[in-house]
């Protein structure tokens, strides 16, 4: 007897709490449909249609899908001991002055402002952390250029000390380095000192760069080279040792560091989320062209999808020219891998009505 009266006070306890747990959870889930039904509900009925579910399921399925990839992404943030930098092989490549050096001038060009062409010492008399990257003619290191110019902008957002970028750009053809230079300044964060060399390929002779090198990048303090890191290839990406010596210079700990990186990539792919829903009138491009691309959806549920897009973009110039841009990259990468046959169809017809259309050449002889 006593027994079955602990049996029923357990088994009466548990359900309250199962009941309790219920009415807990229910208020978020009702929340979370609500924000969903918010989110997709394109004609504002209060209410999906099979086209808006079908839309929401797939983007949404996508989402989950990136949110490991997403993960990666703050992972490639690392940021390593500079002094284990090793070349693919463990080839020993020299470049440029090496650690406890004193760094000569950099006398390099100007290439923007009322002192454009006018030569100048491009080292200052900055006597804290400085950057200092020379490159080569090499456009895959525009990228890295960029990029690792983009990480000092955020790092000088954070930091007590400031890290002085400055880009030099090595090349024989002293107006096309001036005139790529200006070309690509709008993508250059942080501020950086640029100049182009006045010594052709192999930059400054008191440097000793090796012409053999893509890219050189050496992190001084006060005057005097810390470390020395040679790209033969180039940087497509920042290299973590290259971060590794940043935080040392600054003064800041590795992970702290990271945790900017991280927190300001968010911010921007935040921004750049915002700013595509605003150029496209609110339209959410992948997500309307989720359906198109269902690689199991018949050509006739695709078709009529595609005529609902076709609609929306008749009459949302800048969601044409959004889907117009995509589908554009689509087609010249690898079409193929995008939905069906009917899907690239209507890829390419998207392309061909809103993409940019390539400039005609003005060269002679073409």
């Amino acid at each position: 007897m006593k027994l079955s009266f602990i049996l029923l006070a357990a088994l009466t306890a548990s359900t309250a709490f199962a009941q309790s747990e219920v009415r807990t959870k229910t208020p978020a889930v009702d929340q979370n449909r609500n924000e969903i039904v918010k989110r997709f509900d394109k004609d504002k009925d209060g209410t999906l249609s099979t086209e808006e579910a079908a839309i929401a399921r797939s983007t949404l399925a996508r989402e989950k899908k990136t949110q490991p990839q997403q993960r990666d992404y703050k992972l490639a943030f690392t940021v390593k001991d500079p002094n284990e930098f090793k070349l693919e092989g463990g080839k020993e490549v020299f470049s440029g002055p090496q650690a406890g050096e004193t760094l000569p001038k950099l006398k390099v060009s100007a290439v923007t402002g009322d002192d454009a062409g006018k030569t100048f010492n491009a080292l200052g008399d900055h006597d804290g952390p400085q950057i200092i990257i020379l490159s080569g003619p090499n456009r895959t290191s525009i990228r890295g250029i960029i990029g690792i110019l983009r990480l000092v902008a955020t790092v000088n957002e954070n930091s007590k000390e400031r890290l002085e970028p400055i880009l030099v750009y090595l090349g024989d053809d002293k107006n096309q380095l001036a005139e790529n230079a200006n070309r690509y300044l709008q993508y250059m964060n942080g501020d950086p000192t640029i100049g182009v060399s006045n010594d052709g390929r192999d930059g400054p002779g008191t440097y000793g760069l090796n012409r053999n090198v893509s890219m050189t990048i050496i992190v001084a303090t006060d005057g005097k080279v810390v470390y020395n890191f040679p790209f033969p290839e180039g940087m497509l990406t920042p290299d973590p040792h290259v971060l590794g010596a940043i935080s040392e210079v600054i003064g800041t700990k590795p992970e702290e560091m990271r945790e900017w990186l991280i927190r300001a990539a968010d911010e921007r792919a935040r921004t750049a989320a915002t700013n595509e829903r605003n150029r496209t009138g609110g339209v959410e491009i992948r997500a309307l062209l989720a359906p198109v691309l269902d690689k199991n959806a018949s050509d006739e549920v695709i078709d009529a999808a595609a005529k609902k897009i076709d609609l929306i973009l008749e009459g949302n110039k800048a969601a044409a020219a959004s889907v117009g841009a995509l589908a554009s990259r689509m087609v010249q990468g690898n079409l193929e891998n995008y939905g069906t046959k009917r899907s690239q169809y209507h890829l390419f017809k998207w392309s061909r009505l809103y993409g940019v259309k390539p400039a005609a050449s003005t060269e002679t002889g073409n």
